[in-house]
C-alpha cells in the first residue's frame, strides 16, 4: 500500500498529518487483492446480508434496502413457520449502477478471503484495525458529495481512474461524535489538492480532511481501508473507568446543589488535578493499554488459508520440520510475569516461561523444530508447534 515508502516514513511524515498520494505506473498492482469479479461474487455470496450493501449517487437520496432487494420465502415456509427474508436483487443493483449509482460493499472482506488476508497484513504492519469498503462507480459519476471521515483511510485504486478533491480540515482529527456527512453545507472550504488516482495508485487521507471523488469516462473500482488505531482518548477513557472501579472518590454523585455552583468547573479541575497522578498511575495505564490492544486484536478475523492441510501436517512433526510465522497474521507477543502472552485474532493465549526462547527464535525467521529451542524436548517442541499452527500463527513449510 505504501511502497516504496516504508511504514516508518509513513508514520513520521504523513499519519494524522497530511495526505499522501503514491503514484505507480502499474495498473495491475492490486490485481491480487480484489477485482470486478469479486464485486459480482459478493452480490451472490452476500445476498442475504443487504445491510452490507448501499447504492449512492451525489445529489440524490441514498437508496433504501427495499429499492434493490426482494422478499424471498423460506423453503416450505408453510410447514416450518419461518418468515421471508429480504435478499439482494443483483439485477436491480446493476440497473441502478447503469443509472449512475455507486455500489458500495461495506466490510467487503466478509465475502472475500483474499481481501481479508490483505486486511490482516495491514493490521499487522500498522497496528490498526482495517475495514475494507469497496466502491464500484460507473463512468462520469460521483457517489458522495464532499464530506470528511472520522477515521483515517488508505485507498487502493484497483481499476479505472478517479479524481479526488481534498480540502483543508475544519476539525482536527475528529472523533465519531464530530461527523461531517455528505450533503452537509459548509461554507468556506479551502481546496488543498486535487489528486488524479489511477489503477495501481494509493491515496492516504487523514481523518478530518474533507474530500470528494468523481470518475473519468471509465468505470472505477477502489477499496478504501478504514483504519481504527488505538487512540489517546481510548486509553484515557479505559484508565478512568479502571480507576473508578478502584477509587471510591471517583464514584461520588454530584448533588443538584453542587451542580448549580458557579465554581463547579474550578472545583472539579482542582479535584482531578489532585488525583490525576493516582488515577492515571503507570499500572492502571498499562492495564488500559492492554485492554485497548486486546479489543483491537479481537476485531481481527483469522486467516484459514490451507488450514486443514496444516492441521494434518501437525501429526508428523520431525526435528527437521521447517516452520515459520505466517506473515499475514496480526499478532503480538508480550511478557506477563514469568510467562508470555500471545495476542492473536479474537483471543489472548498464555504460555509458560519455558516457551519464551522458542518464540524469540520463531520471530527471527524460519527455523526447524530442532533449532526452535534445543532446550525443549522433541515432544514439547511438537506440541508447541501444533498449538501455534492451530492458532493460525505458524505455518509448516
Amino acid at each position: 500500500m505504501l511502497a516504496p515508502r516504508t511504514t516508518a516514513e509513513f508514520f513520521a511524515q504523513h499519519f494524522e498529518k497530511i495526505p499522501l498520494h503514491v503514484e505507480r505506473d502499474d495498473p495491475a498492482y492490486f490485481a491480487g487483492v480484489y477485482a470486478v469479479a469479486d464485486v459480482e461474487d459478493s452480490l451472490v455470496v452476500g445476498a442475504r446480508e443487504p445491510e452490507n450493501f448501499a447504492l449512492v449517487k451525489a445529489g440524490s437520496p441514498e437508496l433504501v434496502e427495499d429499492d434493490f432487494t426482494y422478499e424471498r420465502p423460506s423453503v416450505r415456509w408453510r410447514l416450518t413457520g419461518k418468515g421471508p427474508r429480504r435478499w439482494i436483487d443483483a439485477r436491480k443493483a446493476v440497473a441502478y449502477f447503469a443509472d449512475g449509482y455507486t455500489l458500495i460493499i461495506k466490510d467487503a472482506a466478509l465475502f472475500s478471503a483474499r481481501l481479508q488476508r490483505f486486511c490482516n497484513h495491514l493490521q499487522r504492519d500498522l497496528m490498526a484495525f482495517a475495514q475494507p469498503n469497496v466502491y464500484f462507480t460507473p463512468p462520469s459519476a460521483q457517489g458522495f458529495q464532499v464530506h470528511h471521515d472520522t477515521h483515517d483511510t488508505l485507498t487502493a485504486q484497483i481499476a479505472g481512474e478517479k479524481t479526488w478533491r481534498i480540502y483543508e480540515p475544519i476539525i482536527q482529527l475528529p472523533l465519531e461524535s464530530q461527523p461531517f456527512h455528505s450533503g452537509t453545507k459548509v461554507e468556506g472550504l479551502k481546496l488543498l489538492e486535487e489528486v488524479h488516482l489511477r489503477a495501481g495508485d494509493t491515496l492516504y487521507i487523514p481523518r478530518g480532511f474533507p474530500h470528494e471523488a468523481k470518475t473519468s469516462d471509465s468505470v472505477s473500482l477502489h477499496c478504501t481501508f478504514a483504519l481504527a488505531p488505538v487512540r489517546v482518548t481510548d486509553v484515557m477513557d479505559l484508565a478512568l473507568r479502571i480507576a473508578g472501579d478502584q477509587d471510591v472518590e471517583l464514584r461520588h454523585a454530584l448533588p443538584p446543589a453542587v451542580l448549580a455552583r458557579e465554581d463547579l468547573a474550578t472545583r472539579l479541575g482542582e479535584f482531578f488535578e489532585s488525583r490525576l497522578a493516582q488515577t492515571f498511575e503507570t499500572p492502571r495505564m498499562q492495564v488500559a493499554v492492554d485492554i485497548a490492544l486486546n479489543e483491537l486484536f479481537r476485531l481481527t478475523r483469522p486467516n484459514v488459508n490451507g488450514a486443514f492441510d496444516q492441521a494434518l501436517d501437525t501429526f508428523d512433526i520431525k526435528p527437521t520440520t521447517r516452520v515459520r510465522i505466517d506473515d499475514a497474521v496480526p499478532y503480538m507477543v508480550r511478557q506477563r510475569g514469568e510467562g508470555i502472552e500471545l495476542l492473536i485474532a479474537g483471543k489472548v493465549v498464555a504460555f509458560p516461561p519455558i516457551c519464551r526462547s522458542a518464540f524469540e527464535h520463531l520471530q527471527r525467521g524460519p527455523t526447524t523444530a530442532a533449532e526452535m529451542d534445543p532446550a525443549l524436548s522433541q515432544e514439547h517442541r511438537a506440541l508447541l508447534i501444533k498449538l501455534l499452527v492451530l492458532e493460525g500463527l505458524v505455518i509448516i513449510e
